[in-house]
């Protein structure tokens, strides 16, 4: 990979840092907006993804649901493809629909979190964007992809900082995290890591990315309709004004928007070579963005011990992504778009695969 590629994976890890931290702010602040309603705005951000999923489906040549790496992609050389690619597993399927759910559910979570304690938005942003951290661990443990010293210590930084925006050393003072909204955002970074998880779940079964994302959306389309049902869509629900409808409105599809844009970001910085570990290090610490939105547009400045908080978890989650060992380079460089995304032999490379506020 030529040097050119690193300026390339900071630009589009950059743009995904902001994407996500737009679009994660823009959920909390549905909350103060005048006649929303919680199942529309959650219902109509998963029925819109289930959307693009179909659209996916129409547009792929296999035109199915589930498809392995080695169906997507019939001419590639069957030396790149690790042996588990040509097969599609029950459990990586149960895995891709469960993963799906869990980013509905972490989406759902995180809205309540942000409107438990709109003060703290930027903090509660990191405390779901330690879903790296719980991924690292698993994976540690189930596909031994081991830890250096580093890592492990930034996962002690990443667990002071969450104990101290819970509130552990503010003694009682009342100065930390809402108790409620910290719940409720260590919910949503459980539910988050689950589905990054179940993406490599997924990998190891045989289930290509692209069958994934479509699967992964479908699923939360169709959960979309029960929200959207429980919604309130007459007029007591929303403002009376044109302009406060029209904004509601736009509000409540926004965060849709910045999520397929920073997806693809995302997707175009894994592209650019190499360079992972800073890549996910840049687009993690979107819970920046989420700080510096909500002290400027509405005021909201956390608490002394929240920030502290912030700045020990955000630190861990760059630092465990930056202490990543390399990743070799492919041998053969004219091959390396092609077999990016594929699981391969002898390695245990993987990616995001699907969206989220990651």
């Amino acid at each position: 990979m030529a040097a050119s590629g690193l300026p390339v994976a900071i630009l589009w890890s950059t743009i995904a840092c902001f994407l996500f931290g737009v679009q994660n702010y823009a959920i909390a602040y549905t909350n103060s907006l005048p006649g929303d309603d919680f199942c529309r705005t959650v219902g109509l951000l998963w029925f819109f993804t289930g959307v693009c999923g179909l659209g996916a489906l129409a547009r792929h040549p296999l035109h199915r649901i589930f498809f392995s790496e080695a169906e997507a992609k019939p001419g590639l050389a069957e030396s790149l493809i690790a042996p588990e690619a040509g097969t599609v597993t029950l459990l990586s399927k149960t895995a891709t629909l469960g993963g799906g759910l869990a980013i509905g559910m972490a989406q759902l979570f995180m809205k309540l979190s942000f409107g438990a304690d709109p003060d703290a938005e930027g903090p509660l942003a990191s405390v779901i964007c330690a879903d790296v951290i719980l991924v690292s661990v698993l994976c540690h443990f189930v596909y031994h992809e081991y830890l250096n010293a580093a890592q492990w210590g930034s996962v002690a930084l990443v667990f002071a900082g969450l104990i101290t925006m819970a509130g552990v050393f503010d003694g009682g003072g009342g100065t930390s995290v809402s108790p409620v909204a910290f719940s409720l955002a260590f919910a949503a970074m459980i539910s988050f890591g689950a589905s990054i998880f179940s993406v490599r779940v997924a990998a190891v079964g045989g289930i290509a990315a692209s069958s994934g994302f479509i699967a992964r959306t479908l699923i939360l389309g169709a959960f979309s309709v029960p929200l959207l049902i429980a919604a309130r869509w007459d007029s007591s629900s929303t403002s009376h004004t044109h302009a406060a409808r029209f904004s509601l409105e736009s509000e409540e599809s926004f965060p849709l928007h910045m999520q397929a844009a920073g997806v693809y970001s995302i997707n175009e910085a894994l592209s650019a070579g190499p360079y992972t570990s800073i890549s996910i290090a840049i687009f993690g610490s979107n819970s920046l963005v989420v700080l510096l939105l909500a002290a400027i547009v509405e005021g909201h400045v956390p608490a002394l011990s929240a920030l502290v908080g912030m700045a020990l978890t955000a630190s861990g989650c760059v630092i465990i992504s930056l202490a990543a060992p390399p990743e070799a380079p492919p041998e053969d460089e004219g091959l390396e778009e092609m077999s990016s995304s594929l699981p391969r032999k002898g390695g245990n490379r993987y990616s995001t695969g699907g969206f989220g506020a990651a």
